[in-house]
């Protein structure tokens, strides 16, 4: 084996200097594991890692992050690990490998399961991320330097829809739709002119921020009429739309409809692609694989099955019960101060809450000012912030809170304590005990 000095080796060295700091301080406190390397010891590091991360967010904290949730107890029994490790290639029945007879079960129920879910005739699961899955129907359906049109940032347009992301890794050009602010929405009458003028092949809706329905419809119809294709990314509505909650965009014109399969939705991280339409099918299944995987984490698919005969079961329980009580909450957050996005329109109709916390020092002071008292969640821009300004709000989710048996008088002591924090300065150390009992009753109950 090849020696070293020693020395830990530099990590990005491209990264920002507020990462490449803490970097370098995670690389000095491993420092002596690294020294003297050894699978024991990395065994221990690891470990440590991940029992203080489950103590942190598990047992005491309140994690309130719009992109993540915990998988049931029963889906978390079928998540067999060994089983991501088979290589798995082509379809049932022409595989490149022998053996896989009895995963065939999971590559047939689970797409048939979440196409009935979102209301479609085809879905396709083997994508690890919806970046992947948006990144499919890019290549599926676009040619370099093609144009497409997506939310702005500031109106929660995702990474994955932006030249930063894949449309960049695709060589698209990258146009903002026209955004009404009062209506969280596309811009419904500048949108025919803007389609006209630009010329996308593709349009992308849903958002990493996203309050109330998009009216699909009407923006299906403008779409179509331009000769485009409209994709609707519900990555964090996923959940809403499988219980029927929310809407239902391939039914309402939605073309492709593209999610994330944890986050509302409550399964293993990974991404599907659905539709109607058999030739778009055909296309995204062929950018999916052979196009942009080869072997895939079939091990994804028994929990993802099982999460997706849960909210059948469900009848839409969960989903009411996340959009209840983020609508509660956002209440409660206005009552004690706070500056609520959509108060005119009874704050919310998902499981999404926003803060306009510019007063405050911005978005990320205020998230990092928060997870020192252990309430989790994310910073994000707002539909009204000025071209270039920080995130200037916080963005909340309920799904997970719901998950572990949080309710409205639980968030509404967790609405005064981060007022406690933010608004009336109080100690970040007395705010976390409190938030840690919070979080233990919630066990016990």
């Amino acid at each position: 084996m090849e020696q070293h000095d020693g020395t830990f080796p530099e990590i990005a060295p491209w990264a920002s200097p507020v990462a490449r700091a803490r970097i370098s301080q995670v690389a000095a406190d491993l420092g002596g594991l690294w020294a003297d390397l050894s699978a024991g010891g990395v065994v221990d590091a690891v470990e440590a890692a991940l029992h203080g991360h489950a103590r942190q967010f598990d047992d005491e904290g309140i994690v309130l992050y719009a992109g993540t949730n915990v998988m049931s107890e029963a889906a978390r029994r079928v998540a067999e690990a060994p089983v991501g490790g088979r290589p798995s290639m082509g379809w049932p029945g022409e595989k490149y490998q022998a053996g896989l007879d009895r995963l065939d079960v999971l590559e047939v129920l689970t797409p048939a399961l979440m196409a009935r879910l979102v209301g479609a005739r085809f879905a396709e699961v083997r994508s690890h991320s919806a970046t992947m899955s948006n990144l499919a129907v890019y290549t599926a359906l676009t040619e370099p330097g093609d144009t497409i049109a997506v939310l702005p940032e500031r109106a929660g347009g995702h990474t994955s829809h932006h030249a930063v992301g894949a449309p960049g890794v695709r060589g698209l050009r990258v146009v903002d739709l026209p955004y009404d602010v009062d209506a969280y929405d596309v811009d419904l009458g500048a949108l025919p002119g803007f389609l006209e003028r630009e010329r996308p092949r593709l349009v992308v809706i849903g958002a990493s921020l996203l309050l109330f329905p998009h009216r699909v419809a009407a923006i299906a119809e403008a779409v179509s009429a331009a000769g485009a294709v409209l994709l609707y990314d519900a990555s964090h509505m996923a959940g809403l739309v499988a219980a029927g909650r929310f809407q239902r965009p391939l039914a309402e014109g939605a073309d492709l409809l593209t999610f994330s399969t944890y986050k509302s939705f409550g399964g293993p991280p990974g991404g599907v692609i659905a539709t109607d339409d058999a030739a778009l099918a055909e296309k995204v299944s062929d950018a999916v694989f052979p196009g942009l995987t080869a072997n895939y984490d079939a091990a994804r698919l028994a929990p993802l099955a099982v999460t997706a005969a849960e909210i059948l079961d469900d009848g839409g329980t969960y989903a009411d019960r996340c959009i209840a009580v983020a609508r509660d909450f956002a209440a409660a957050l206005s009552e004690e101060g706070f500056t609520v996005a959509g108060q005119g329109r009874g704050f919310t109709d998902s499981h999404h809450v926003a803060v306009d916390v510019a007063a405050l020092g911005g978005g990320r002071a205020a998230m990092a000012r928060l997870a020192e008292a252990g309430v989790y969640l994310s910073a994000i821009g707002l539909p009204w912030q000025a071209d270039g300004e920080p995130d200037r709000g916080l963005r909340i989710g309920t799904q997970e809170v719901v998950r572990r048996g949080l309710g409205e008088p639980e968030l509404r002591q967790v609405a005064a304590l981060m007022a406690d924090l933010l608004l009336r300065d109080a100690d970040p150390a007395t705010i976390r005990k409190a938030i840690a009992r919070i979080r233990e009753e919630a066990r016990r109950a």
